[in-house]
């Protein structure tokens, strides 16, 4: 039998129903405050978990693959249970933040920042920086802490389409924190342009993997292509590179900056993004039950050397 694919105008209308069942869903659960939302967000993930179990065998095999475990084995297993309980609730906790039942206070309040004096020391001196993120738990408290020491930070803002419009800008009103669009790309980077030039930190997801354009480059054992903007926006005026890492989820969102990385434009391009992969690269699969597997579009790349 043909399968049938849905018009992209009811797939939109379906996901942007799911969102608002979410959102309801998240006042009820932020009536009692952030840890009844924070609960919520886990048992979301643990039921995201057991509905999806041909394609976390998949994801299991691979990541299996990557790591140099037995597939099916109990430590492939707690790394996905992990990842989709914490990353589930991280958006959760995302949604409550947009929907006012979460304050960026208590956002900022859930996390704490290791090791930021070499940024603050860096935007005090009127220049710019570039966090490297990933997508490692709730960025949006992370963010909310920085802005609560007062760093100016800016964020790249993926607008999907199930989201409403202007779904970042409400979620962050009354903070310091600047979003950015990340389409169309040209104006992206005049936009993160801007913010660097006037002292301010972007943060920049790059495990984000592209569809099309960026930089290939090897990334958990794969090739892929990934966004040269974050070192493009380094080497072109100068700034400094902190990497960001999540160190644990409980009993908060426990982040680090790694050391400033100097870019000098001895090397290319290519090899500046490959470097920076590296980096990446190797905390993932030191941490690998943070890392959110099942929502990036990682498992769907062939690994390097099948290719």
């Amino acid at each position: 039998m043909p399968i049938v694919k849905r018009p992209l105008w009811l797939k939109r209308w379906l996901n942007r129903r799911t969102v608002g069942m979410v959102q309801r869903y998240v006042r009820w659960a932020g009536r009692r405050g952030l840890p009844s939302v924070r609960r919520e967000g886990d048992r979301l993930g643990r039921i995201h978990y057991a509905f999806t179990p041909r394609y976390r065998r998949r994801l299991g095999r691979q990541i299996a693959r990557l790591l140099g475990l037995q597939p099916g084995s109990p430590e492939v297993t707690g790394i996905l249970r992990s990842a989709y309980r914490i990353s589930d609730r991280a958006a959760f906790e995302v949604v409550a933040l947009h929907a006012g039942v979460v304050s960026p206070d208590e956002a900022a309040a859930s996390a704490t920042v290791a090791d930021v004096e070499p940024l603050a020391a860096t935007l005090a001196s009127g220049r710019g920086a570039v966090l490297l993120g990933m997508h490692m738990g709730n960025v949006y408290a992370l963010l909310c802490a920085l802005d609560r020491l007062r760093l100016p930070v800016s964020v790249i803002a993926y607008q999907s389409n199930k989201l409403p419009d202007g779904f970042f800008e409400q979620m962050v009103a009354g903070t310091d924190i600047e979003t950015i669009p990340a389409r169309p790309e040209r104006a992206a980077f005049y936009g993160l342009s801007k913010a660097v030039k006037r002292g301010r930190a972007t943060f920049i997801p790059v495990d984000q993997i592209h569809k099309a354009g960026g930089v290939e480059t090897e990334f958990l054992g794969k090739r892929v292509t990934m966004p040269g903007g974050p070192v493009a926006l380094a080497r072109k005026f100068r700034v400094p590179i902190f990497p960001v890492f999540l160190d644990a989820a409980e009993p908060q969102w426990c982040y680090r900056l790694g050391a400033p990385i100097e870019l000098d434009g001895s090397s290319s391009l290519e090899e500046d993004v490959a470097r920076m992969s590296s980096i990446l690269d190797a905390f993932i699969r030191a941490h690998p039950h943070l890392w959110s597997w099942h929502q990036r579009r990682w498992h769907r790349y062939p690994f390097a050397d099948d290719a």
